[in-house]
Formats: C-alpha cells, sequence, structure tokens
C-alpha cells in the first residue's frame, strides 16, 4: 500500500508542476513537449524499478536460509 502511495504522490507532484507552466506558456516547442514527456517516463520507470528491486529483496529475505 505504500507504494501507490508514492506513485500517488509522485503523480500529484508531476501534475502539479506541470499545469501552471503549460497555462502560462503561449507556444509551447514540441522539443519542449517531448523533454517533458520523457522525463516523466523517466520517473515513472525510476519508481517501478525501485519498487521491483524492493520487492525481490524481501521475498529473498523471506526465504529460509538452507
Amino acid at each position: 500500500m505504500q507504494v501507490t502511495q508514492i506513485q500517488m504522490m509522485t503523480a500529484c507532484l508531476m501534475l502539479s508542476l506541470a499545469i501552471p507552466t503549460m497555462a502560462h506558456a503561449e507556444s509551447t516547442d514540441p522539443v519542449v513537449i517531448f523533454l517533458s514527456a520523457s522525463i516523466i517516463f523517466l520517473m515513472f520507470l525510476t519508481v517501478y524499478v525501485v519498487y521491483k528491486i524492493r520487492r525481490s529483496l524481501s521475498n529473498d529475505l523471506d526465504k529460509p536460509v538452507d
């Protein structure tokens, strides 16, 4: 459940940063849009990878020692 809260907070943070910037822009260059989308994608990918690593480590630590 904690991971979903982190993902929700990350999404809210990205939206709160993106909306005011786009509201005051007169015209947005396609390169800026592509760069912004790439950065947002990398942020989501980072959260996903951290989640998978934490899950893998917790599963590995829960296994009994042979």
